[in-house]
């Protein structure tokens, strides 16, 4: 990475599904963050009516408590993962820039997982300490 539209066309069966992998644990990781991870957090601080929040308010939430360092980013990983939905094997400029573009964006996601890492731990030591 990052890969070009020649090299695109030259991937073997295995390339191809690695990076199928990649981009499948990639939209499972973002799925999992923003479904579970960001709701047992704002339980874990005690945060009510959960459930029945648009997402947006629990961004809006989550970026309020320091959380999340900004929505928008948020909402920009999502327009990418979305991405991943699309197939473009016929059209091999759109398919590396959607490869590369999720493939920078890993960086982002991983970012906001420590994020939310440290900060429970901070909380938790905070509630125990």
């Amino acid at each position: 990475m990052p890969l070009d539209a020649s090299r695109y066309l030259q991937l073997t069966d295995d390339e191809i599904e690695h990076i199928d992998q990649f981009l499948f644990r990639f939209a499972k990781l973002q799925d999992a963050i923003g479904e579970k991870l960001f709701i047992a957090m704002l339980e874990f601080l005690k945060e009510e009516n959960l459930r029945s929040k648009p997402f947006i308010d629990i961004l809006n939430r989550l970026e309020q408590l320091e959380l999340l360092e900004d929505k928008n980013v948020w909402l920009e990983l999502r327009k990418i993962r979305n991405s991943i939905a699309h197939q473009y094997e016929d059209e091999p400029k759109q398919a590396t820039d959607a490869l590369n573009t999720i493939y920078q964006a890993k960086a982002t996601l991983d970012s906001i997982y420590s994020l939310l890492k440290t900060r429970y731990i901070s909380f938790q030591d905070q509630s125990y300490g």
